[in-house]
């Protein structure tokens, strides 16, 4: 029976929320989330003004944009991603890639602390400087 309890709560969607710092830019996502993972590449250092940013992946149709500025702002980043942004604080959203995936950036979260959202896996570990040292573990 636990084990069961244990499993219907493990496959019920998670709600998430979060925004920027000024709170014109919020959103709501219902989960799981995907990809969870840190990346070290210059575009991600550019972007975020830190060596090393904190992702999760959704699904484009589980994000809706509930704060008065709407949906964030969007910088062309590469071929198939843009950057999003605040156009009222400047904070740093994620991504909104071409296949419909949006990726977060941990920090924005409410609640950037859920054992979910840990990263499984870091991207680009030659882009950080030898003396940065940043570990994904699993537990």
């Amino acid at each position: 029976m636990a084990s069961a309890i244990i499993k219907a709560r493990a496959a019920r969607p998670r709600r998430y929320t979060g925004g920027c710092l000024c709170g014109a830019v919020r959103f709501e996502a219902i989960g799981p989330v995907e990809a969870p993972h840190t990346c070290s590449c210059r575009t991600c250092q550019r972007h975020t003004g830190a060596l090393t940013a904190a992702w999760v992946e959704l699904p484009s149709y589980s994000v809706t944009w509930t704060g008065t500025g709407g949906m964030p702002s969007v910088y062309r980043s590469s071929e198939f991603s843009s950057r999003a942004f605040c156009r009222a604080c400047g904070s740093t959203i994620g991504a909104i890639d071409d296949k419909p995936v949006i990726a977060l950036l941990l920090g924005i979260f409410d609640k950037p602390t859920a054992r979910e959202l840990m990263p499984a896996y870091h991207s680009y570990r030659g882009g950080r400087p030898k003396w940065w040292h940043v570990e994904a573990t699993t537990e």
